[in-house]
Parts: structure tokens; C-alpha cells; sequence
């Protein structure tokens, strides 16, 4: 698949506590082509109509060339094995972010002046079609203008050998049609969080590079009026793991993690780490409260085509499929406090059906507030045509002070050492799934806040988005939204 992606101008813009970051359009055909601006909006506004990705029909002997595993894939390790040969691109889409620019405190990792106020533009690199940086076979499929037109197809065929190793990919067949679909999910991420003052690559999203090391972002917000609540850190508290000697809150992939708070965070040590003992910050953000939730989110429930009562099931893709927000949201009367949240757009690869990214939660609610209306949420929302709705839920409730209680961590565990949240409780590193739909543009929107009040403060850990080549059918049954402990 061939993607030419159009430089990226400086259109970042600063309103009201939000960092958006533009692009400036997108194109995919033979060859390098301008490509005009998109209009303001225009980068929602063409959501449901952005496709990538294709569908390979091969033959039979062709597959001999193509090894076949399970699993997920993108994790920075190196350890996935499922890259996308074949993929038909020199380096691919690009990012639409490049590294944010902000005023930073050496130690801090944060605006000095308390806001998020520049981002560098960040420019797609240009290919042509069946060429391939590691040398796979390629195949590509109708490439279309940014009019959404097409303007043709291409098919190149051919052997090579991957720049970091045998590449594998992970297809599946109909032997009926003969038609084989091919996991195009980057196999190797290639992490840019090493002195990153982007909350985005922290995270493993909009690093530069082809569809085989990177996960490019489209119209990127993150909402911190407070530059004092979120951080990116390389470790969280002074726990030491004695079974590998390293720090038990450290980044999942890469060097560092985001971290977001509903109260103000210290500034990093020499190291990069986010050290607290006891509460000496206080509570109480210039984030905003009594506020409703940012869209797209909605307590709503949105199964059963939004009569609600069948979780999972028939979503009406507006409101909440899972039903677990709406007796949470009411109970916490209705409105967020000290809300921080971020939202991007991302092109899922072809033959992709899932994603997950890690997390964990920490609060000052645990244990005293549990089953009241002080009850922090963490919302994961995804939007995406198999699914809408809360993506992060336990004991089909969403991830709260309540349903997470009992913590994995309660308050005197030694493993909450240098947290601020010694005498609380915590979960252990968990890893929230997703499921999608090849070629579609996902929109995923991450918000953290308290209810009832602005004190005692949450935090989240978050790190590792990474797609998942298998992915799942949703049902009643298996909703292929969920958690597993890492």
C-alpha cells in the first residue's frame, strides 16, 4: 500500500487549554502529489470516509513466502514477530506529530508557564508505490486522492529480506475465494519517548517512520489547562522489584510513560522519576470542574441500538455499548472535576481486528470513598465502527474507585513506596483491549477526573498502545473488550 502523506504546515493551535495539532492533508496514489490543506474540521469531518490498508489476493504458492503467527504485535521490545511484509511502502504515512515544544523545567518535564503552547509540525514522508524499506514482497491496493477518488491500483511481487530481521506477517485465508488478507500492523515499533516532551510518544503514537515502526496520529488534542498534572516519567515511586532489580513502575515500552493526575504532580527527579511522599502539593487543579464530559464521550447507555440492557451487543456507535458508565456518572452527580483528557485519530493497519495499551490506576479515594459518590473514573472511549463506548471496566464497571476496589496495592504496601499513595491503594499494571476494524480511522479519546469533589487525587500510568493482528468478534458472550494484568 502505497501512502504519500503532505507536509505538515505549523498549524497548531492553542484554545482554551487545548493543544491541537494539525496536519495539513493526506494523499495516497503512485507517487508523490501536492496536497492541499485541509479545511478547518476537516479532519473529523472525513473520518468514517478514510480507508487504507487492502486486501491481497494471492496464490497458493505465494504462500509459502508468508509465515503465519498469533498474537499481538508493536510492542518495543523487538519480541512481536507479526511485521508487515509486503506492505508496499519506503517509509509510509509519517506522523502527524513531530516532538511537542513546550518551556520545560530540566526536572520537570512540564511548561514553566503552566500550558502547552507549541508543537512543531511534523512532515509525512513521501513514497512511491511497491517499493519497501525492509524488502519484503509488496502489494498494494486502490490507492485513493485526498478528493477520496481512486486513482488506480498497483500490484508488485517480489522477495527480500527485512532491515531488522526476518519479517513475518500474519494473514488469513479463504480457501473458498483464495482471497488471503495480510496483518499489516507494524511489527517492530521503533519507540521516540527518550527526551520526549510529547504526552503522544510517551505513549508509543506519532513517532517518524514507515508502516512497519510506527503508529501515526491524526489531530492530536491533549487538554491540560495545568501543566502540573501530567508528567512524563521514566519511574513512578522508589519501589524496586527484587525479582529484576528495576523499578516496578517503569515504562511498559520505550524509556518513559505518561502520567496524568486530577491533583498537582512533583516535578521529576535527576532521573526522570516521579517521586512523592505523603501529599505535600495538595489537592485542587485549574482543570476544569462541574464540567460534562468532552466529546465524543457519553454516559448514555448505547447497546440494544441505545435502549441499553444487552452490553455489547447491537451498539448504536454514539452512546456507551458497554452500559457501565451511566449508575457510575449519576451516582458522582453528573459532572467531572479537575478533568484532563486526550484524543487522536488513528488509520488501523489492514488485516487488524484489536488494540490494547497498559495502565495503572492509583487513588486517594481508596479504601474510605469506595461505594460513594467520590468515585474518580478513568475512561478509555473508543470510537470505531465495531464499537463505541467505555473500553476500561471491571466486574462490568467501568475502571472507578468503586469497581476497582479491592486494589491490588492496599494502603502499607511496600510496593506503593514514593507514590503519594502509601496509605491508599493502586492496581497493578493492567492492559485494556479494543477491538476495530481493518482500514478504519479509530478515534480514541483517554479522560481522567474526579466526582463529587477536587479532593483526594487519582493518577494513571499509561504506556504501550500497540495493535492486535487477531482482534475479536464482539458478543454478548465475549464483548473482546476488557483487561488482563500484564
Amino acid at each position: 500500500m502505497g501512502c504519500t502523506v503532505g507536509d505538515a504546515a505549523d498549524t497548531s493551535v492553542f484554545r482554551n487549554g487545548f493543544l491541537k495539532i494539525g496536519l495539513t492533508g493526506y494523499a495516497r496514489g503512485p507517487g508523490p502529489k501536492p496536497t492541499e490543506p485541509l479545511k478547518e474540521n476537516q479532519g473529523n469531518a472525513t473520518m468514517n470516509n478514510f480507508q487504507l490498508g487492502r486486501v491481497a489476493t494471492i496464490s497458493l504458492a505465494s504462500l509459502l513466502f508468508i509465515a503465519c503467527d498469533d498474537g499481538s504485535t508493536g510492542g518495543s521490545d523487538g519480541n512481536s514477530d507479526s511485521a508487515t511484509e509486503g506492505a508496499g511502502t519506503e517509509s509510509g504515512s509519517g506522523t502527524t506529530t513531530g516532538n511537542t515544544t513546550v518551556n520545560t523545567d530540566s526536572n520537570s518535564g512540564s511548561s514553566s508557564t503552566g500550558d502547552v503552547v507549541e508543537t512543531d509540525s511534523a512532515g509525512g514522508s513521501s513514497t512511491g508505490i511497491g517499493e519497501t524499506e525492509s524488502g519484503g514482497s509488496s502489494s498494494t491496493g486502490t490507492s485513493v486522492d485526498t478528493d477520496g477518488g481512486e486513482s488506480g491500483s498497483s500490484t508488485t511481487g517480489g522477495e527480500g529480506e527485512s532491515s531488522t530481521g526476518e519479517s513475518d506477517s500474519e494473514s488469513e485465508s479463504d480457501s473458498d475465494s483464495g482471497v488471503v488478507e495480510i496483518c499489516e500492523a507494524p511489527g517492530d515499533l521503533t519507540p521516540c519517548d527518550s527526551g520526549t516532551d510529547n504526552p503522544f510518544n510517551a505513549i508509543g503514537l506519532g513517532c517518524e517512520g514507515g508502516p512497519n515502526t510506527a503508529i501515526p496520529i491524526f489531530n492530536p488534542i491533549f487538554a491540560a489547562n495545568d501543566a502540573n498534572t501530567w508528567r512524563i516519567a521514566q519511574q513512578f515511586g522508589d519501589f524496586i522489584d527484587p525479582g529484576d532489580g528495576l523499578p516496578l513502575w517503569r515504562p511498559r515500552e520505550g524509556e518513559s510513560m505518561l502520567v496524568i493526575g486530577t491533583g498537582p504532580l512533583p516535578a521529576l527527579d535527576a532521573n526522570g522519576a516521579l517521586i512523592e511522599f505523603g501529599d505535600p502539593l495538595g489537592d485542587g487543579t485549574t482543570n476544569p470542574s462541574n464540567t460534562p464530559l468532552p466529546a465524543p464521550l457519553s454516559p448514555l447507555p448505547g447497546s440494544a441500538g441505545g435502549a441499553g440492557g444487552t452490553p455489547f451487543v447491537n451498539c448504536d456507535l454514539t452512546n456507551d455499548c458497554s452500559d457501565s458508565l451511566i449508575d457510575q456518572w449519576n451516582l458522582g452527580g453528573g459532572n467531572a472535576n479537575d478533568l484532563i483528557w486526550f484524543q487522536f485519530e488513528t488509520p488501523v493497519p489492514g488485516g487488524t481486528y484489536g488494540f490494547s495499551f497498559d495502565f495503572a490506576y492509583f487513588s486517594e479515594e481508596f479504601p474510605e470513598y469506595v461505594d460513594t459518590q467520590f468515585n474518580d473514573m478513568f475512561v478509555a472511549w473508543s470510537n470505531s465502527e465495531s464499537y463505541t463506548g467505555n473500553l476500561c471496566f471491571v466486574n462490568d464497571e467501568p475502571c472507578t474507585v468503586t469497581a476497582l476496589w479491592p486494589a491490588d496495592y492496599q494502603g502499607g504496601a511496600e510496593e506503593l513506596s514514593g507514590t503519594q499513595f502509601t496509605n491508599d491503594g493502586a492496581t497493578g499494571w493492567y492492559e485494556a483491549k479494543g477491538t476495530v476494524v481493518p482500514n478504519e480511522l479509530l478515534q480514541l479519546t483517554f479522560a481522567l477526573f474526579d466526582m463529587s469533589d477536587s479532593a483526594f487525587d487519582t493518577t494513571l500510568l499509561v504506556d504501550n498502545f500497540r495493535w492486535d493482528c487477531e482482534g475479536c468478534t464482539p458478543s454478548e458472550v465475549d464483548p473482546c473488550i476488557g483487561i488482563d494484568p500484564v
